[in-house]
């Protein structure tokens, strides 16, 4: 089987390109939260972001002079689309409770299917939210929320006085369904202990691990090192000691988070969310290169989060020097430094 010749190529200006995006990541999280109204579905908007406008940089000669308005713009532009996928979604829901032979549970199932979907529909038009969270996170004036939605000042207003006379303060939930507590216990026991025999044995053979932002597996054998790296510290490239987990309840949901200690101080290094069928771990997500998602779960928790130098993406090669020398000077006392 060949490989794609191009992928070696391709990783250096990923990393270049995530790299530039320091500016802006914190702010385009928080739009993107706001936009979704949950963390998991914002971080999801946000490295959907991420991927679609590194694609479309090498598919136009135009100079962009404005990336953040682009981000946002290009973020907006997907979860739009995503609503409208939704609504296509109930109409064909709805059409299919009316089928002559359907079973009771199954009308039950739709019809709480439908109403979800339709009070996210119903409670604020997609440009309408979009125009309410790019004025409440970056304060922008009418004129460049029109600029970044690619409309005139009139229709911002409109969208602008319609939501605001409809929005409601509570929180979608992320489509998610919680795992079994019982389930998400056994993951952290196994974790915590390196037992690899008995990961293997809860996950289906199906199984898919993905580092949110990374690497990802479609297997448990593709993601044994996954499993068997969750203790391996590397204080010099800013991965922390003393790993250990906790299992805690966030949002109602069941779910892993782990910990490590780095320049001397611990914090939130990693969170595990689990989804489940038949008893068995279907997918595991580990958001571990989400500096704001992990801060932001961090802070709901009234815990500190890991601060590594590069959290978001993993080290390169090329970044190891400057890693290492970076661990190294950290660890010289200030008197030293001083005389140096």
């Amino acid at each position: 089987m060949s490989r794609f010749s191009v992928q070696r190529k391709v990783r250096k200006p990923w990393r270049q390109f995530l790299d530039s995006l320091s500016t802006y990541r914190a702010d385009l999280h928080r739009y993107c939260c706001r936009l979704t109204g949950n963390v998991w579905d914002g971080e999801d908007l946000a490295q959907e972001t991420y991927m679609k406008v590194f694609s479309l940089l090498g598919k136009t000669d135009e100079k962009l002079e404005n990336p953040q308005a682009y981000l946002v713009r290009t973020a907006t532009n997907i979860w739009i689309d995503k609503m409208r996928r939704l609504g296509r979604e109930l109409a064909w829901i709805e059409l299919e409770r009316h089928e002559e032979h359907e079973r009771a549970d199954d009308v039950w199932t739709r019809a709480e299917l439908g109403n979800a979907i339709r009070g996210l529909l119903q409670n604020l038009h997609p440009q309408e939210r979009a125009a309410i969270v790019l004025k409440d996170v970056f304060d922008l004036p009418i004129s460049e929320t029109a600029s970044m939605l690619k409309t005139t000042e009139g229709a911002i207003k409109s969208a602008l006085r319609r939501g605001r006379d409809r929005i409601n303060q509570s929180r979608p939930v992320a489509n998610f369904s919680p795992p079994s507590r019982s389930l998400v216990e056994k993951f952290l026991n196994a974790l915590s202990t390196s037992d690899l025999e008995t990961l293997q044995a809860i996950c289906s053979a199906d199984l898919k691990v993905e580092l949110v932002g990374g690497v990802e597996g479609d297997s448990f054998e593709q993601s044994k090192n996954f499993f068997s790296h969750a203790h391996m510290e590397m204080p010099a490239l800013d991965f922390g000691v003393n790993p250990n987990w906790q299992l805690v309840d966030y949002q109602g949901e069941p779910m892993v988070l782990g910990f490590r200690t780095l320049n001397g101080k611990e914090g939130l290094n990693e969170v595990h969310r689990i989804e489940e069928h038949d008893g068995l771990i279907t997918r595991v997500r580990c958001y571990c290169f989400c500096p704001e998602t992990l801060q932001h779960v961090a802070s709901d928790l009234g815990k500190p989060a890991v601060q590594r130098r590069l959290g978001y993406r993993s080290p390169s090669l090329a970044d190891i020097p400057s890693l290492v020398l970076g661990h190294a000077w950290r660890k010289i006392s200030p008197k030293r430094k001083q005389a140096l």
